[in-house]
């Protein structure tokens, strides 16, 4: 008796976890966007544009906006995204949508615009051009220098990329060097700039966030394709 319950268990087990992996491999979410265009994951943060300052903290593990940069909107390039994103695997194997359908994105991309393993995409890629001028007002120099001086790393936004339908997501791409701050900054705050900061301002930024590991193992398969859509 003992040993049949246990190859049920052992059974169930394994229906589980190919259920699971089925999941991952045919699905097609909002972060698999996002890795197209090089960004990192999709995050609740509201309309992040390029130009828009972070501190990110000590430990990696959070990330503070500050302010935005001054910019000249001749240095911003702005490219409206339509597109079809579909799952070779899923769309190539219908009966296995209904494993893929638990837990989608469709909060994010929309009921209406998500179908198992196809996901239709509207939304804005911004990126600051690398020979951008760029300006600070003097409050935003205030909180850099303030943050800096704690050990965050201050990180410009050099990519993004926003739905339409949901703004208050946003995937990004940080500028590989730190926002450089000479001492006449701190001087000008009353502050001065400490060893700690001066060490730390010769880190790179952190250029993304961390990919889910199952948009990496299905962008290493190569079974997401993108479709651009002319009649919206």
């Amino acid at each position: 008796m003992l040993k049949r319950i246990s190859i049920m268990l052992g059974v169930l087990a394994v229906l589980l976890g190919s259920g699971f992996v089925l999941n991952k491999v045919a699905a097609v979410t909002i972060d698999d966007v996002a890795s197209h265009f090089s960004l990192g994951r999709t995050q609740a943060t509201v309309g992040v544009s390029g130009g828009d300052i972070y501190a990110i903290a000590p430990d990696g593990l959070s990330e503070t906006r500050l302010c935005s940069l001054q910019l000249q909107e001749d240095f911003v390039t702005r490219v409206r995204i339509e597109a079809k994103f579909s799952n070779t695997i899923g769309s190539t194997l219908p009966f296995l949508v209904k494993f893929v359908s638990f837990g989608a994105d469709e909060d994010i991309a929309g009921a209406s615009d998500f179908s198992g393993a196809r996901m239709r995409f509207s939304g804005e890629f911004t990126e600051l051009q690398a020979n951008a001028p760029m300006g600070a007002p003097a409050d935003c120099e205030q909180k850099m220098a303030q943050f800096m001086n704690r050990r965050h790393k201050i990180c410009m936004v050099r990519s993004s990329l926003v739905p339409t339908n949901n703004a208050v997501f946003s995937a990004y791409r940080f500028d590989r060097l730190q926002m450089f701050l000479p001492d006449s900054i701190f001087a000008m705050h009353k502050m001065e700039k400490s060893d700690a900061a001066k060490e730390l301002q010769t880190q790179p930024c952190p250029q993304s966030s961390a990919v889910p590991w199952d948009v990496a193992f299905r962008k290493s398969l190569r079974v997401i394709n993108m479709e651009d859509i002319t009649d919206t």
